[in-house]
């Protein structure tokens, strides 16, 4: 897990890097129009965009999920995968319904992109990429800090 948190930052950086063919802030409408160009500069864009916002996402919640697995908390009763791991942790104290709340929406998104990727539309991409650099810092501070707090060792 200690690797997979290291990454993160890392990993937020290449996505704020990406985020820059796009303008200052993420523009939403140079977003939508490279996201529905059919150019090969423009795809190409898209694509690093969308390949970090994965690559992130898949992170924290794979750390989400081992952290949730070192403590023993287990997913909510009938909410299946990550969604009822996000709610157990947040019903232990690990993150807020605040935090709950955006993560599963992020990794909701996470889901469209991964499986069917041509019903996704440009705007749920760049709320969901937006949400999750806005969201996840404090996130993560809030779970290690959960981790810490069960006697996880975060070295």
């Amino acid at each position: 897990m200690a690797a997979k948190l290291e990454r993160l930052p890392v990993q937020r950086r290449a996505l704020n890097v990406a985020l820059r063919a796009f303008g200052d802030g993420f523009d939403r409408d140079v977003w939508v129009a490279a996201f529905e160009s059919a150019e090969a500069v423009d795809i190409n864009h898209v694509l690093q965009v969308t390949g970090g916002f994965l690559a992130l996402t898949n992170n924290a919640v794979e750390a989400v999920k081992i952290g949730a697995a070192l403590v023993g908390v287990q997913a909510t009763d009938g909410k299946r995968g990550a969604s009822g791991v996000i709610d157990a942790i947040r019903r232990d104290g690990g993150i807020s319904p605040e935090q709950a709340e955006s993560l599963t929406k992020i990794y909701s998104t996470r889901n469209a992109l991964q499986h069917s990727s041509p019903d996704v539309q440009a705007d749920e991409v760049h709320r969901a990429v937006r949400l999750l650099l806005r969201s996840l810092p404090g996130c993560m501070r809030s779970f290690m800090g959960w981790l810490e707090q069960r006697g996880v060792e975060l070295d």
